[in-house]
């Protein structure tokens, strides 16, 4: 993928090869030829001033041509006379090496953008995985925690019943204690009382037999 973008980019940013669509179609640009300091005249004569020097590879707009010379406009909008022959129709190797050269470093740092994207989207890939990883850990943890609460209020509630019927069951105990130490003390009064009344019972007759003396 990043290939193709690559190429894409390449064909994007290499210059242009119709360099005059910027300007009047009807007047030609040429550029100063590879290896020269070409003067700009004032007049188309070499006896003229010369009011600068243009560079190899500098992009002229031909306004009109005289023999020789022809008068163009240099980048900078000033027009003066060059002659003819140190002009070429195309950008210079040294023009064009440059362009490329430019180009190139903008490919370098596009690639980079791209390099540095695809960094980012794969940390945000690893991340997002953690990140998930995390979730379902957290979601085991809170079923967990959800069956610990359930057992928790289970036990408590068995606990509450329990704790409940503890005093009912002591009730009861305590009721059944007290009925038969009641039963037991009845049966004692009973028993005590029985041998009372057949004591006296006993001494009455007695008393009767030998005619009312005591004998104990």
């Amino acid at each position: 993928m990043i290939k193709y973008i690559f190429y894409l980019l390449i064909f994007s940013l290499l210059p242009v090869a119709n360099y005059a669509q910027e300007v009047d179609s009807e007047k030609t640009i040429l550029y100063v030829t590879d290896q020269l300091r070409l003067s700009l005249y004032s007049e188309s004569n070499e006896r003229s001033n010369v009011l600068e020097y243009l560079s190899s590879g500098d992009r002229l707009v031909v306004e009109e041509v005289s023999g020789s010379y022809a008068k163009v406009t240099i980048p900078s909008g000033k027009q003066g006379w060059v002659k003819r022959g140190f002009l070429v129709p195309e950008p210079t190797a040294t023009i064009r090496l440059e362009q490329m050269t430019e180009t190139n470093e903008l490919l370098k740092k596009e690639l980079e953008k791209l390099n540095n994207s695809k960094i980012i989207i794969d940390q945000y890939e690893q991340d997002m995985d953690s990140m998930s990883a995390q979730i379902e850990t957290l979601k085991q943890q809170k079923l967990s925690a959800e069956d610990t609460a359930d057992s928790l209020i289970k036990a408590a509630e068995e606990k509450a019943r329990a704790e409940k019927q503890r005093p009912e069951l002591a009730l009861v105990k305590k009721i059944a204690i007290n009925y038969w130490e009641f039963l037991a003390g009845a049966a004692l009064i009973m028993l005590l009382l029985g041998f009372l009344i057949g004591k006296k019972s006993a001494e009455t007759a007695i008393r009767r037999k030998f005619h009312g003396i005591k004998v104990w």
